[in-house]
């Protein structure tokens, strides 16, 4: 139940590359991410109350790792994702969010205790090898397809490295907190942090109403489905599967987007995409023998 949970969650995950492309012709990206995150923490508000219990049960230190998950592992990553992806692409962004479960799986082993085995690996190896054959439409090269965009895909890079942080962090906290609880303090540090980077950039709401329907639609989808329930779905499923698990189901992603933008954005659809989405089914169902 909870893998299917987690595929669901990179699912939600995978929708939102080409859907911020279609937010971003209509809005600034310091502006998407600020309406975003503050929408996404109003979303969550509710819960912070439900659980004020559990939350009063936290121990200072917990409170910390709340707080650090909150804006390095949740806020900081929608800014990097969204402005790397201004800078680069949807394919670039999808490809790069490997760096996330590379990064969880090794942040588990270190901090979490969390043991590497054959199926975990084997799910590493075909998810990140289809995402590269998806991303790159052929095998990987270093060559021409990273010279024009090379800032915005170390962005990417680093937007990926940092989720992880989201789920090692978690893992422990979720222990004392249901995941609804974990999401919304989580949204509402990461909203905070975000709303000063934001109103100190200078965000300009008098242009949000030129922004055409579709990246007001686009808006609406990456804060119900993206930050709220793709959120919700990620911490419900962390609670009964270890991080390393849950980080192979990451690979899912780049499919998903690849797929949603041929439809949505009118990319093609090529033998290495397929290629590619056979090898990263292979991951997910390597990580469900785990």
């Amino acid at each position: 139940m909870h893998g299917w949970l987690a595929a669901l969650a990179n699912v939600c995950g995978g929708s939102t590359y080409p859907v911020t492309t279609i937010a971003l012709r209509g809005f600034p990206e310091r502006d998407l991410i600020f309406v975003r995150m503050l929408v996404a923490a109003a979303l969550f508000v509710p819960f912070l109350w439900r659980g004020r219990a559990r939350l009063r049960g936290l121990s200072r230190r917990e409170w910390a790792l709340c707080a650090v998950a909150g804006v390095c592992g949740f806020g900081l990553p929608i800014v990097l994702g969204t402005v790397g992806q201004k800078l680069s692409s949807a394919t670039s962004a999808s490809l790069l969010i490997g760096m996330e479960p590379v990064t969880i799986v090794l942040l588990s082993a270190l901090f979490l205790g969390e043991h590497m085995n054959r199926w975990k690996a084997a799910a590493m190896v075909l998810g990140l090898s289809g995402a590269s054959f998806i991303a790159f439409q052929g095998p990987p090269s270093l060559g021409d397809a990273f010279s024009d965009r090379l800032q915005g895909d170390l962005i990417l890079a680093t937007h990926g490295a940092c989720w992880a942080l989201y789920t090692v962090i978690g893992k422990p906290v979720l222990k004392k907190l249901q995941p609804l609880d974990f999401a919304a303090v989580t949204a509402v540090f990461g909203a905070a942090a975000t709303t000063v980077w934001g109103l100190a950039g200078g965000v300009s709401p008098s242009a949000w109403a030129a922004a055409p329907a579709a990246s007001w639609t686009a808006l609406i989808y990456l804060v119900l489905i993206g930050s709220f329930v793709g959120t919700w779905l990620w911490n419900t499923a962390l609670e009964g599967l270890d991080a390393s698990s849950q980080a192979n189901f990451i690979f899912l992603q780049p499919l998903v987007g690849v797929l949603l933008g041929v439809g949505l954005l009118g990319d093609p659809f090529t033998r290495w995409t397929a290629f590619g989405g056979a090898l990263v089914l292979a991951g997910v169902w390597s990580a469900n023998r785990s």
